[in-house]
């Protein structure tokens, strides 16, 4: 289905890790993906999100939380000997130190008998990130999927963590997606992964769109500035909301959610981006990862894609 195309309700599929940040022995549900698919709930997509548990009380709570944020769990597995997966979060003078805990539940994700007619479900779009690529099993259970089932939209999320991204991990994933999104400050990392050479936002977007030629957009978030959008071989600024920042954590998820929203339905990509942008900067006034909507967010959302 073309961008642009009336689309009453959009399937969704996410890829990835679920897991608990633990800091200051505090429990926050998160995990890009997962903050990514609850948003897109919120949007009011059909969302559904793939991935891996283990057999314990955090496992209980990952389900009731995705019954209370509309999120389908049909796909998420249960392992019996490895744990779900937590973040161990320290603050040093108000900063945070991450470590990201190894050999966990959603560094085993397995292609099963749950997938095997995948196709049949039509989802519009598929998101996966870079993290959960960092195990072998996980791995290769994405490569299968991507190379078995047919999506409208591929969209990839680079998001750069210690320990979790390599070059093989990144030249993959840009070899599959047909959107990527990454931020302003991982376009240099990146850039010498892949090129061996430091690039501005419109060298990097021009390079990688011709590099890999089924990429037909890339998004590039920039904080209090906003965003850039390349989209045919054009970059477009979308200036940032002022707001005044109390928890940014999720903010680039919900902006990710809101932007496939709008750009799906509408295949505008500035509407998108100043969607994303307005629901991103409301995300990072509130509390948490995954704060609820207001009727005025929600009434944008409706209004930017009604004809």
């Amino acid at each position: 289905m073309a961008p642009g195309t009336t689309i009453d309700i959009m399937k969704v599929l996410a890829f990835g890790e679920i897991l608990w940040d633990i800091i200051e022995q505090e429990e926050h549900l998160g995990g890009a993906p997962f903050n990514f698919i609850a948003h897109t709930a919120q949007c009011g997509n059909d969302a559904y999100i793939f991935s891996r548990i283990g057999n314990d009380f955090r496992a209980m709570k990952v389900l009731n939380r995705c019954k209370s944020y509309g999120v389908n769990d049909q796909f998420i597995q249960r392992d019996e000997l490895l744990p779900t997966g937590t973040v161990e979060v320290t603050l040093h003078d108000g900063q945070p130190d991450y470590l990201i805990v190894e050999g966990v539940a959603w560094d085993n994700i397995t292609f099963d008998h749950s997938l095997a007619n995948l196709d049949d479900e039509h989802f519009e779009v598929f998101y996966f990130g870079t993290l959960a690529q960092r195990a072998r099993p996980s791995a290769e259970t994405l490569e299968r999927i991507l190379m078995s089932f047919s999506f409208n939209h591929l969209f990839c999320d680079i998001n750069l963590r210690k320990s979790g991204y390599n070059g093989p991990i990144i030249r993959k994933s840009l070899s599959h997606c047909t959107m990527l999104k990454l931020n302003h400050e991982e376009i240099p990392i990146v850039s010498y992964i892949i090129a061996d050479k430091a690039m501005d936002i419109p060298s990097f977007c021009s390079w990688v769109t011709r590099q890999y030629s089924q990429i037909r957009l890339v998004i590039v978030t920039a904080a209090e500035k906003g965003c850039f959008v390349w989209y045919e071989s054009r970059l477009i600024a979308v200036p940032g909301v002022p707001v005044q920042v109390l928890d940014a954590v999720g903010a680039g998820d919900s902006f990710s959610a809101a932007f496939l929203h709008t750009f799906v339905r509408t295949g505008n990509p500035e509407l998108a981006g100043r969607v994303a942008n307005s629901v991103g900067a409301f995300v990072a006034t509130q509390r948490g990862a995954i704060p609820g909507y207001t009727r005025e967010i929600r009434r944008m959302i409706a209004s930017s894609t009604s004809y």
